[in-house]
């Protein structure tokens, strides 16, 4: 009986914690940054930038493009199979994890909005 008992409790336990989980994620907001003011304070910190791709290129397996909004420009980097096609002059949302290349700020993105 002790053993159905430590089950149940774990069983029950286990479910609250994931839903507690699902509604803090649900709360978590990623901030959203003007591209003048990534620096390298933000590296691999998940961030939200919003503009007008300005060049795009493809390869094999992704897709690296020019994001501008009105303080400057930044890189950012894609993987194909997860995203749209992308184009010049198209306004986007990203958020994505900002990481360094060749010593320079670049994002990682993970999700496109447009």
């Amino acid at each position: 009986m002790e053993e159905r008992s430590l089950f149940k409790l774990a069983l029950i336990v286990s479910l609250t914690g994931l839903l507690l989980l699902i509604f803090i994620s649900d709360k978590i907001e990623i901030e959203e940054y003007d591209i003048k003011d990534i620096n390298k304070k933000l590296v691999n910190k998940q961030i939200k930038v919003s503009g007008t791709i300005e060049r795009v290129t493809e390869t094999p397996g992704l897709v690296i493009f020019d994001i501008k909004d009105k303080t400057g420009t930044i890189t950012a980097i894609a993987f194909k199979e997860s995203f749209i096609n992308l184009t010049k002059n198209r306004h986007v949302e990203i958020e994505g994890q900002v990481i360094t290349y060749k010593d320079k700020l670049e994002i990682q993105v993970d999700q496109i909005l447009t």
